[in-house]
């Protein structure tokens, strides 16, 4: 029997996840939507044959969905994902976890009690270059700094710049990526982070950081999110005491170097995610194992992103076991 999901959210990006999951993911089906724009809402219901609900908590309360993609805006989340494992059923919650660090502390509580753990969307974990750079990653010895960009063209989303629904710009938006990626590939955590932000293009939040942290075995790492170019980048560098990795992980292509030697990997970050975190998550339903990512590697990046604002609005280090 099919896993019958219902997202929440079904905007540009919860679109792919009902596409993906009609298509692409094995023993998964899609029956229900919620859109907050009533017609495009049920143009995208009728398009691909599944119910449209004008609220979150009918769909929540569907007694044909399974299981709950949220993927609304960050301000939403806390909310819409307490109502979800309150419902008993699965939860796969889009980045970030939420708006706000004392709301992922709540839901890290509720998610103790529920009989589904949630599982976090952090979807660049199934990049096949981030894949292939933890693989390699051992082979470079003791890593000593860590270098993170991503470089995007400024937001085309309302919400974005509605200072009534969006509760964060590019640190809580993008940079929860490069946060999760850091301590994804290092297996360590962040302890100092020292940020500063800018408001190039956006009128309401920032849409450029620079961040400087030190994580618990004593890397350094250098993390940039600048969303005002016209363009795109997302970089990786690991310089480590036995060589260097070198990655792009929106295009593709990897580089290797011990010494004198260097190794390229021809690998293309072009293949979606969504349909590896789908089926990674029912798999995760149907074991009853813990999900790939938990709320805990959520409420690790909501701590850092805390840190960024609070460094960025007193101008000095912050230390993370101090939050």
């Amino acid at each position: 029997m099919s896993f019958r999901i219902g997202v929440l959210g079904a905007g540009t990006h919860g679109e792919r996840y009902v596409r993906h999951a009609l298509q692409d993911v094995p023993g998964m089906t899609v029956t229900a939507l919620c859109r907050r724009n009533r017609e495009a809402g049920l143009e995208l219901a009728a398009r691909y044959g599944v119910r449209y609900h004008a609220e979150p908590e009918s769909l929540i309360g569907d007694p044909e969905v399974d299981g709950v993609v949220v993927c609304t805006p960050p301000s939403s989340h806390f909310v819409l994902a307490r109502a979800v494992l309150a419902s008993d059923k699965p939860l796969l919650l889009e980045k970030p976890m939420t708006g706000l660090l004392t709301e992922a502390e709540r839901l890290a509580e509720l998610d103790t009690e529920a009989p589904h753990p949630l599982m976090l969307a952090q979807a660049l974990r199934w990049n096949p270059v981030i894949l292939k750079v933890r693989q390699l990653w051992p082979s470079i010895g003791r890593v000593h700094h860590i270098r993170l960009a991503q470089r995007l063209a400024p937001t085309t989303l309302e919400w974005q710049r509605n200072p009534e629904e969006t509760v964060g710009g590019s640190v809580l938006l993008t940079g929860v990526h490069i946060f999760d990626l850091t301590r994804f590939l290092s297996g360590h955590e962040f302890v100092t982070v020292d940020s500063r932000q800018e408001q190039v293009l956006n009128p309401v939040v920032e849409d450029f950081f620079l961040a400087r942290a030190s994580l618990s075995d004593g890397c350094h790492v250098s993390l940039e999110v600048s969303k005002y170019t016209r363009s795109r980048a997302c970089w990786l560098e690991a310089v480590g005491e036995e060589g260097q990795i070198m990655a792009d992980y929106l295009d593709g292509g990897i580089i290797l170097r011990h010494g004198r030697d260097e190794e390229k990997f021809d690998i293309s970050a072009t293949a979606p995610t969504l349909p590896l975190v789908l089926k990674d998550w029912l798999d995760a339903v149907r074991d009853g194992s813990p999900p790939p990512v938990t709320v805990q590697d959520g409420l690790a990046t909501m701590r850092i992103v805390e840190a960024c604002y609070r460094s960025a609005a007193a101008g000095c280090q912050i230390e993370l076991a101090d939050l």
